[in-house]
């Protein structure tokens, strides 16, 4: 089969390689295993830091590593009665598998537990379907830390990402028509694509830099904020412009730049954020992890409306390298997504 591979950590241009590879076999893993002939992939940011930073330490070097985590597909065989040969799927292969046998979603063909596969929600393509797993998972563990309801006045920062398209979406059905989410994002395109999926108000944090300042100044003192991106500023600085009491919920804090000392100096952050926290609201961080009841709530909500999938832009097989430098430009309105097969399904 076809597959993205590399032997080493570093930037995709530089250590990717489309490979022929042997196909994964369900005889090699446990009997609750499904094989998926992967259609789509999505790409993640969390998939960029492990390709550009995780040592093959904590790999098996034995076998090369196929980037990226999120995928739809077809299911090719299952040891379980939850799927037959046909049926359309999602999925998100765990962690823990990348890292041991190195299975990734840029290639043609996965082989993974069951618990972490779902069949494609009623109404959504193959190709949408692809972009619900980590960013879905994530949005969804930002909503249930965030607490929200009817009537809150909400600020989403980040929202025109991957995941901060979804908490936008799921946000306004929570908050309801009495309250209000104030989306932060720059550009009139990606304005347009947050009050579409229900943004009340949208604030542009280049033409308000340094945004902070200006949140001060605002007219709303939040109930909550949801930062789907990471800005230690907006933390540090939130006691100017969210309720005393309430929460900043967040993925945690972003990096500058891919490198080992950005990863050391966002993780200070973070860790100071929760022991000795530099504003008196409360820190929340989260991480998003798909799971069989994570993917059956996203399936659940996208098939009553309350979840859309954004699409930025896709990419063939062939074209990785250029979809990783769309990613790594920090444009992106929505998932990237990867045809794998030529005949993909929509």
């Amino acid at each position: 089969m076809r597959a993205w591979t590399h032997i080493r950590s570093g930037k995709p241009s530089e250590v990717l390689t489309l490979s022929s590879i042997p196909e994964p076999l369900a005889s090699a893993y446990s009997e609750c295993s499904v094989v998926v002939q992967v259609h789509y992939a999505a790409l993640n940011p969390g998939g960029s830091i492990m390709l550009h930073l995780c040592p093959f330490l904590f790999r098996n070097r034995n076998v090369p590593a196929i980037p990226e985590l999120d995928f739809s597909g077809v299911i090719v065989s299952s040891g379980t009665d939850r799927f037959s040969p046909g049926d359309e799927v999602f999925g998100s292969i765990p962690v823990k598998n990348h890292l041991k046998d190195g299975s990734g979603a840029l290639a043609e063909f996965v082989c993974i537990p069951s618990d972490y596969v779902m069949h494609k929600p009623k109404g959504m393509k193959l190709k949408e379907a692809a972009g619900l797993g980590v960013a879905g998972c994530t949005a969804l563990v930002l909503m249930e830390s965030a607490r929200l309801k009817e009537g809150d006045v909400v600020l989403v920062n980040g929202s025109s990402g991957g995941i901060g398209t979804m908490v936008v979406k799921i946000a306004k059905a929570a908050v309801g028509s009495t309250g209000k989410i104030v989306a932060m994002c720059s550009g009139s395109i990606h304005a347009e694509l947050v009050t579409s999926l229900g943004a009340d108000e949208v604030i542009d944090y280049r033409e308000h830099a340094p945004v902070h300042e200006y949140l001060a100044t605002n007219k709303y003192q939040f109930d909550t904020v949801i930062d789907c991106y990471g800005v230690q500023d907006l933390y540090v600085n939130c006691d100017k412009f969210l309720k005393e009491g309430s929460s900043f919920v967040t993925v945690g804090v972003a990096f500058k730049e891919i490198t080992y000392s950005s990863v050391l100096r966002a993780s200070f952050d973070m860790l100071r954020n929760m022991i000795w926290p530099p504003s008196q609201r409360k820190y929340v961080q989260v991480t998003g992890v798909a799971n069989r009841e994570a993917l059956e709530k996203l399936g659940r909500l996208v098939e009553d409306g309350k979840l859309r999938i954004v699409i930025d832009s896709y990419f063939q097989m062939e074209e990785v390298l250029q979809a990783y430098t769309r990613a790594l430009s920090k444009r992106a309105g929505g998932k990237i997504v990867i045809q794998v097969t030529n005949d993909a399904n929509e």
